[in-house]
């Protein structure tokens, strides 16, 4: 399949099921979101997020209770269907294991994700100063040298105008560590004014962060610089109480696949459902405009694969 994939986030912790008797009394990851995946067309999920529990040990969502090997049983049953997992550290409220693991404990502990989830990739979403950029760098340069195939992406905040300057430099920490990764774009709350058009911000990000790679690295392509450019939405209300429509999508998508970007994510599949809520939903994407669950992933999966 040509053209950009099209891979949403999901929350793992979020809407989780405790009373599947299979896995009580632990839980797992709801089986809704897998059948979504196929029903959706889409290629895959990006899980997140590993973060540090409060005993330093890897785990979901801070969760000691929700260890590595957690949500596995939704990492098997979208790859029964030819699905993408990739596994995504760190988020924005929580501290990432590179915090406290040394290089050589990040390296096993990456190793094991690529192996337990057979992992299209890595993710990296670093905000807030809740990560020890060194620390990755120093572990992905040996998990790559034995894992060729693996993607690694860093998800970072965003503006229309592009990355931050904090942004940037982590990915002038990976080029420095000659690491080729994937720079993902966090197109959300701007706070530009609620009548923004969320869409043609997220379109003028890729530009602009394709643009800034061009920068960093010379010698490359537009072409190249587009294909390490990924961007991730946030569907229906974003927290600035901006908009990001269906029609967002479709262009989105259309653009991307234009410009032969890596992925196309969302914000996050747990929301794509239908509401009013005035607020931002965990569950739903407070879009009242938004008919049926699915809208947004759809409307992706057609603008990107035709489909």
């Amino acid at each position: 399949m040509s053209g950009p994939l099209c891979m949403p986030f999901i929350d793992v912790s979020v809407n989780a099921e405790w009373s599947d008797w299979q896995h009580y009394p632990d839980g797992r990851p709801n089986p809704i979101y897998s059948q979504q995946v196929i029903d959706y067309n889409l290629d895959g999920l990006v899980f997140g997020f590993i973060t540090l529990s409060t005993s330093n040990t890897a785990c979901w969502a801070a969760q000691p209770k929700m260890p590595l090997n957690w949500a596995l049983p939704l990492a098997q049953d979208i790859q029964k269907s030819n699905k993408k997992v990739i596994v995504s550290f760190g988020g924005a409220s929580n501290r990432d294991i590179s915090t406290q693991f040394t290089v050589d404990q990040l390296v096993d502990t990456y190793n094991q994700t690529i192996t337990m989830y057979n992992a299209y990739g890595l993710d990296f979403d670093l905000e807030n100063g809740l990560y020890n950029i060194d620390n990755i760098c120093g572990a992905l340069v040996k998990v790559v040298a034995s894992n060729p195939s693996i993607k690694i992406s860093f998800t970072l905040p965003t503006m229309p105008e592009g990355l931050t300057s904090a942004g940037l430099g982590l990915v002038q920490k990976a080029k420095d560590s000659n690491l080729v990764i994937t720079v993902n774009g966090m197109a959300m709350d701007y706070y530009q004014g609620e009548t923004v058009d969320m869409g043609a911000k997220a379109i003028q990000a890729v530009d602009s962060i394709k643009s800034q790679l061009q920068t960093l690295y010379p010698s490359e392509s537009e072409a190249v610089c587009y294909s390490r450019t990924a961007i991730t939405p946030m569907i229906g209300l974003n927290d600035d109480l901006s908009m990001f429509t269906i029609p967002n999508a479709t262009s989105v998508g259309q653009y991307s696949l234009s410009k032969n970007t890596a992925f196309v994510s969302f914000w996050d599949l747990n929301r794509d459902n239908p509401s009013s809520f005035t607020y931002v939903d965990l569950t739903s994407s407070s879009n009242p405009k938004q008919e049926k669950s699915g809208d947004y992933s759809k409307a992706f999966v057609q603008a990107i694969h035709k489909q």
